[in-house]
C-alpha cells in the first residue's frame, strides 16, 4: 500500500545551499505543493514514480533526480514537461539497495522549487560476494557496504567475527582446521543478511 507524502516546496532563493539563488521577483507569494508517492517497486527491480500538483499552477519541467543517500548528491534521471497536474516517471535501473528520489521542478518564468525526498529500497541480490570457495588461507570479500561477517563451524560455534569496511577485504582463515564452515554476511546500511557454505582446504 503506498503512502502519500506531502512534500513542501520552497523557492530557490530560500535555499542557501543553490549556487544562483533567484532573485525576489522571480519568486512566489504562497508555497506550492506537490504530493509524491511512496515509490513502487516493480518487478523485475523497477521503481514507479507518481506525482501531483496541489495547485493550479502548472507547466515547466520536473527534473526527477535520485542519489544513495538522502542529502545527495543527486543525478538527473529524467526531464518531464509538466503539462499536467499528475505525471509518473519509471526508473528502469535502479540502484541496488537505497535509491532517494526527489523532484526539481522549474516553472517557466524561471521560479524553482525542490521536494523533499523519498526512499526506495530495492529487492534483489546483496550488493557483496566473497571468493574463492573452497578457500585456502585468504578469504576475499567484495562489498558495497560495510558488513559484520561471521564465520561458524558445522556445530554452530563462532570462529571468525569481524567487521569489514565497504570495497575490498581479506581475511585470514589460515588457522582454521579443514573442513565445513557457514559464513554469514550482514550489511550493516540495509540490514541484508545472506548465509553461505564456505569450504576450507
Amino acid at each position: 500500500m503506498a503512502i502519500a507524502i506531502f512534500c513542501r516546496l520552497l523557492p530557490v532563493a530560500a535555499q542557501t545551499n543553490q549556487a544562483s539563488p533567484l532573485t525576489p521577483s522571480m519568486g512566489m507569494r504562497n508555497l506550492l505543493s506537490i504530493r509524491l508517492d511512496d515509490p513502487v517497486i516493480l518487478v523485475p527491480g523497477k521503481v514507479l514514480l507518481k506525482w501531483e500538483l496541489a495547485t493550479a499552477k502548472r507547466g515547466g519541467y520536473a527534473n526527477v533526480e535520485r542519489a544513495t543517500f538522502k542529502d545527495g548528491p543527486f543525478e538527473v534521471l529524467a526531464v518531464i514537461r509538466q503539462d499536467s497536474v499528475l505525471a509518473k516517471f519509471t526508473d528502469e535501473q535502479p540502484m541496488k539497495g537505497k535509491n532517494f528520489y526527489r523532484l526539481n521542478w522549474m516553472l517557466e518564468d524561471g521560479t524553482r522549487f525542490v521536494s523533499n525526498t523519498v526512499q526506495a529500497n530495492l529487492a534483489g541480490d546483496m550488493t557483496c560476494r566473497f571468493y574463492p570457495n573452497p578457500v585456502d588461507n585468504v578469504l576475499i570479500v567484495r562489498s558495497e557496504q560495510a558488513l559484520d561477517l561471521v564465520l561458524s563451524d558445522a556445530n554452530g560455534k563462532i570462529m571468525v567475527s569481524l567487521k569489514l569496511q565497504p570495497g575490498l577485504q581479506t581475511v585470514d582463515v589460515s588457522k582454521l582446521d579443514k573442513g565445513l564452515y557457514i559464513i554469514t554476511l550482514t550489511q550493516m546500511e540495509s540490514g541484508r543478511v545472506i548465509t553461505e557454505k564456505l569450504m576450507k582446504n
